[in-house]
């Protein structure tokens, strides 16, 4: 995939996704900051800038998901760093969407199986985004043997466990979010 004169690199796409990713995150971060404030108008700006940019994120996962080569399990260490930068971004991302929904949630339930629900999610998608960035910035700098074992350290049983539970909370805290918005 090119675009204009210039072959697709996935090193330096992963490089312009990993700034989205920093500032949706920081975006969330000062989501957080509206919310525990009180300060209703700020918070409301701020989720939609928050959605904004994870929208952004996932149509630009989309884009480097369909670079990926056809045969997407070769032991090339481009292969492996392409498919790691997809699965952490598309991960990340979805930590993000968790994140975002399930802080707006909170500040508006009172149900407590809810809230301890909702904090749970909160903690899992806050890990998960922050190994997935890891790797994300790690996967261009590395090469041969080094890509193999950050594919690994990825690709651990805790790791897999992880990204299993925030995709399957995902559409429980989705729908606490919108139950949460309608009810407010």
């Amino acid at each position: 995939m090119a675009s204009g004169l210039h072959p697709f690199n996935w090193r330096d796409e992963t490089g312009r996704l990993l700034g989205k990713l920093d500032h949706a995150h920081s975006t969330i971060a000062d989501l957080g900051s509206a919310l525990d404030e009180g300060d209703e108008f700020s918070a409301h700006q701020t989720l939609r800038s928050a959605h904004d940019a994870v929208t952004s994120i996932a149509q630009a996962v989309k884009a480097l998901r369909a670079a990926l080569p056809l045969h997407t399990d070769s032991n090339e260490p481009d292969t492996i760093g392409l498919n790691l930068a997809v699965g952490g971004s598309g991960t990340a991302t979805i930590a993000l969407d968790v994140l975002v929904n399930a802080m707006v949630a909170l500040a508006l339930t009172d149900d407590d199986t809810d809230t301890d629900f909702l904090i749970g999610a909160c903690v899992d998608a806050e890990s998960a985004y922050e190994v997935s960035a890891a790797v994300l910035q790690a996967a261009p700098q590395r090469d041969g043997p080094a890509m193999m074992e950050l594919c690994r350290a990825f690709e651990t049983d805790g790791g897999i466990a992880l990204r299993k539970r925030l995709t399957r909370a995902r559409p429980r805290v989705r729908e606490i979010y919108e139950q949460a918005r309608r009810a407010a």
